[in-house]
């Protein structure tokens, strides 16, 4: 397994596209943060807003973060997708005839990168979405070291969702789309259906919501279809061809 997790972390850095994936992230993260907390600063110099009012931090936060998860699953699918597209995939399995170990090395190498840089692009966030909205900043419920935690699940758990998706679907433009549906689109559906999709159960755990449940089932919500999802490609990749 380590022989694994070694070819696999040098094969994720060897590419730019992996880095640049996760680069943007970090960016778009923090724009968006930066412009919603501006736009409620824009709000209370014209007047649409009391000139006392505040905002809190992750509030702006959250919906960058939603962004970010975009970027972050380019970064994902690239770790299983590229070589399928290459034809490389055949060797890797020769290399390694335990499919599962294989899977398995990717997501691992995944979950470190998305977790580390979920929780970097949090507090890089948090600190732009701060200094946009200047003195109307209201003060966060939490601590930033644990929204910095809550962001680094997440996509540690977006992750393996993707990985997985990648796994199974074997196509890069698939994988992305689906990802963007499960991870963004469903936000569209009606709350009492979203709440039970890994967009919504994310949306809820970033900014501690206790609205439809406890905040931590929103990270179950993700964590069950991650893992459902997992299971399906350990099962195809195991009976299909490379």
């Amino acid at each position: 397994m380590m022989r694994a997790l070694r070819a696999e972390w040098g094969k994720t850095f060897s590419l730019l596209s992996p880095l640049l994936c996760l680069v943007g992230t970090v960016v778009l993260v923090l724009v968006t943060a930066a412009s919603l907390g501006n736009d409620f600063v824009h709000d209370i110099g014209t007047g649409d807003r009391p000139a006392q009012a505040t905002m809190r931090a992750i509030d702006a936060l959250g919906p960058a973060v939603q962004f970010g998860l975009l970027t972050l699953a380019a970064f994902a699918m690239v770790l299983i997708t590229a070589e399928y597209s290459s034809g490389s995939i055949r060797s890797t399995f020769q290399a390694q005839p335990r499919r599962a170990v294989v899977l398995a090395g990717k997501t691992v190498v995944g979950v470190v990168v998305g977790f580390l840089s979920g929780c970097a692009t949090a507090g890089l966030g948090l600190a732009a979405a701060t200094l946009a909205l200047a003195g109307h900043a209201a003060p966060l419920a939490e601590t930033p070291v644990v929204t910095m935690l809550r962001v680094g699940a997440v996509f540690a758990a977006a992750v393996v969702l993707l990985v997985a998706i990648g796994a199974i679907l074997r196509h890069s433009v698939g994988t992305l789309c689906v990802g963007v549906v499960l991870l963004v689109g469903m936000l569209a559906l009606p709350s009492s259906v979203s709440v039970w999709t890994p967009a919504g159960g994310a949306a809820r755990f970033i900014v501690a919501s206790d609205a439809d449940y406890p905040s931590l089932v929103g990270l179950l919500v993700v964590t069950a279809w991650a893992a459902a999802t997992y299971a399906i490609a350990s099962v195809q990749l195991a009976r299909r061809d490379a």
